[in-house]
């Protein structure tokens, strides 16, 4: 019965010596800082949305049609360089043309108009003699250059040395304020990131055969907060 007395009153000094440690965290002066980090990057991969648009009064042959230019521009794709594995059907559809009428309702036509959409998706690991493939596709039979988006291959570098220097910005803001008001700092309570990925500069939606693409530059940027203890 003695030793479980003193079992239970171990217990009950490691509860009160815990509880007092979380009390003193609590109380304790801090200091929070954000920090913010960037590094540009030149992108070196494309991703293209493109296909063929169809469009008879017969649906078999509008479809036909389609697919007989859609497998042309796949092969020229190939052609080009492009990988198959790299080639992936984002969308397929087969509809009706529909007027539009005042204020924005649709009617449909008398004679409807069937209409045969089909769209795919590859990537390219390079940035250069991206005009010549889609050339190569809009010679085929592609009627349709949905998007055009530039990126990294592996961005885990950037990043990495985004958020290094994010940190730093940090440390720098917070070894400022400190000194500003008077203060020490002490070790690092916490800290906690994320991540912003956006392109510079990249061209989409529109194409233009007369226009070069450019695929620019990559902006990675990371941000922080970091709190600190002071005295």
């Amino acid at each position: 019965m003695k030793l479980i007395r003193i079992f239970f009153l171990g217990i009950l000094i490691m509860l009160l010596t815990a509880s007092s440690a979380f009390c003193q965290e609590d109380n304790m002066s801090k200091i929070i800082v954000q920090g913010e980090g960037k590094v540009i990057a030149p992108a070196d991969k494309v991703t293209v949305v493109l296909g063929v648009e169809t469009r008879d009064a017969s649906a078999a042959k509008a479809a036909s049609e389609n697919a007989r230019l859609m497998n042309e521009t796949i092969a020229a794709l190939l052609a080009a360089g492009v990988d198959q594995s790299e080639i992936q059907t984002s969308s397929y559809s087969l509809s009706t043309s529909q007027e539009e009428e005042p204020f924005g309702s649709k009617i449909t036509v008398e004679s409807p108009e069937f209409v045969a959409t089909n769209m795919v998706t590859f990537s390219l690991n390079q940035t250069t003699g991206v005009g010549e493939v889609l050339d190569a596709a809009v010679s085929s039979g592609s009627n349709r250059i949905q998007e055009i988006s530039f990126g990294l291959i592996d961005p885990r570098p950037q990043k990495d040395l985004a958020l290094t220097r994010a940190i730093e910005d940090g440390a720098r803001k917070a070894e400022t304020a400190a000194r500003a008001a008077g203060v020490t700092l002490g070790r690092i309570l916490e800290i906690s990131e994320g991540y912003g990925y956006v392109a510079a500069n990249s061209r989409s939606a529109v194409f233009d055969m007369a226009t070069p693409i450019q695929a620019g530059n990559m902006e990675i940027t990371s941000s922080v907060t970091l709190t600190y203890e002071i005295s």
